[in-house]
């Protein structure tokens, strides 16, 4: 194997896999779910779906009732 091949597949072994985590130059395999489960929960300004459609429903049927008496 020459000498740029070792090169590349050496990188390619040092490479961080996308769910590991880098800690303190070895890598440690942790779980997609487990990375997933320490992040926060945020809801600030979110809606519900039932309101948002709701809303729609009624601006729809006034449009329609203006629509019909002209």
């Amino acid at each position: 194997m020459d000498h740029v091949a070792q090169m590349a597949t050496s990188a390619q072994s040092d490479a961080p896999s996308k769910t590991g985590a880098l800690n303190g130059g070895y890598m440690d395999l942790i779980p997609l779910e487990e990375l997933e489960a320490e992040l926060p929960v945020v809801d600030d300004a979110q809606q519900y779906l039932g309101d948002l459609l709701s809303r729609v429903v009624q601006a729809i049927y006034a449009e329609l009732l203006e629509h019909s008496e002209t």
